[in-house]
Order: structure tokens, then sequence, then C-alpha cells
């Protein structure tokens, strides 16, 4: 289990798995994840989505990836409960492309909705987990034109290849819409590394492997 590099707000188990990590370790499957931007409180039942948050403690939330980017938040509300969200981000939630709802991608509708809640962004401790870096991130440039529609966008975000194509450096450019949403630096846990590039550690879908995931997953203690 990897760990996010921050204290975190209030008491919580968090962290990003491995292929080393044993099944009994892992949360319960409570999301039909699509690509795309949806946000929903956690419950018992099975749901379609790509994020879900909670303020319930000993309820163990999580995303499953394999190239994406797993997002955790935790943050007080403004009376104090504790909140805690799971993201997962591709490239198409990253940017909110081909979504349905308005909003923008799925970590800026997070930070929307712990706003909304009553929290304040530069109180959320956040981590970004191991996915796909920029070594090997090729894209095509539909790509690159929907993540430069975001506000944060950057062009040292976009980088060219070996082949002479484009990369995304996807992991960046979450961390720019986090610092553009009034995240803190100081509370970033991120844990930058390359799913391609650790076949010992890590399952990657672009590598082959097209059944093994890993998790981003959050519980409030």
């Amino acid at each position: 289990m990897l760990v996010p590099t921050v204290e975190p707000p209030f008491p919580l188990s968090w962290g990003f798995s491995t292929r080393l990590d044993p099944p009994e370790a892992l949360p319960a499957r409570r999301l039909d994840q699509v690509h795309r931007c949806g946000i929903v409180e956690a419950s018992e039942a099975v749901v379609e989505g790509d994020g879900q948050w909670t303020t319930r403690p000993d309820l163990r939330i999580g995303v499953r990836v394999a190239d994406c980017v797993p997002i955790l938040l935790a943050g007080p509300l403004a009376d104090g409960t504790p909140w805690v969200a799971a993201l997962h981000a591709g490239w198409r939630g990253a940017t909110g492309h081909g979504d349905p709802e308005p909003g923008g991608g799925i970590l800026r509708r997070g930070v929307a909705r712990f706003h909304a809640l009553g929290g304040h962004p530069a109180d959320l401790a956040w981590a970004l987990g191991p996915a796909i870096l920029a070594c090997h991130f090729e894209v095509g440039e539909e790509v690159i034109g929907a993540a430069r529609k975001d506000p944060a966008w950057q062009e040292s975000l976009r980088s060219e290849g070996p082949s002479g194509k484009a990369h995304l450096d996807l992991h960046g450019f979450l961390r720019a819409q986090a610092l553009d949403l009034g995240l803190d630096a100081a509370k970033d846990g991120s844990v930058a590394l390359c799913t391609v590039c650790r076949p010992d550690l890590l399952y990657s879908y672009r590598r082959g492997e097209t059944a093994g995931r890993q998790w981003g997953w959050v519980e409030i203690r």
C-alpha cells in the first residue's frame, strides 16, 4: 500500500493499493465507473459514477484504476464534520470531455461539492495516485484540445514523445487544476509513480493488463 505523503486533517485511513496487496485489504466495489464526471454520495448500493464522497466514519470508499489517476480528498466541513472523496480521472474525467452535465472535469466538480456543503478548498488535504505519467501517456491532438479548454491549462503540460506524437502530463494537469481551485500546495500528498514503468508494483492497461486494477481509497476513522 502506498500512503499519501501529507498529514491528514483528521483520523483516517487512506492510500493507493498495488498489485501486492491482498483482496481483503481493498474496499467493497460501490461504483460502475464510466469515464465521466458523476460524483455520488456513497451508499451500500452499486451505482454508476466516477467519484464518491462521504461523511460517514468506518465506510471505506474508493475508485479502481489501471492508468487513470485516482484522486483522494479530505477536509472538514464548516461545522467540523470530516468529509472525504475518491475520484477517478482519465483524460475525459479530467477535462469533462463528452460529459452531458456542465461543470468541468471531475476534480472541479468534487471540490465544488465540498464547497457547496460548507467546506473551504484551502482546507483540503489531497493526493493524486499512481497513473500513467507523461513519459508514456501518448495521446491524440483532440485530447490536448480538450485539456486546453480548462482555465488551468499550461502549454508545458504537452510534450512530444519519441514517435513525434503528443504526450500529456495528466498528473501535472490535475495538479494545476487543484491549485487553480484554491487547494493548498502544502497539503498535496501525491504519489507520482508511473503505472507503465512499474510492472513489479502496478497494473497498467496500456501495458496489456486488461483485468488488473489498483485502488485509491479513503476511510474516516
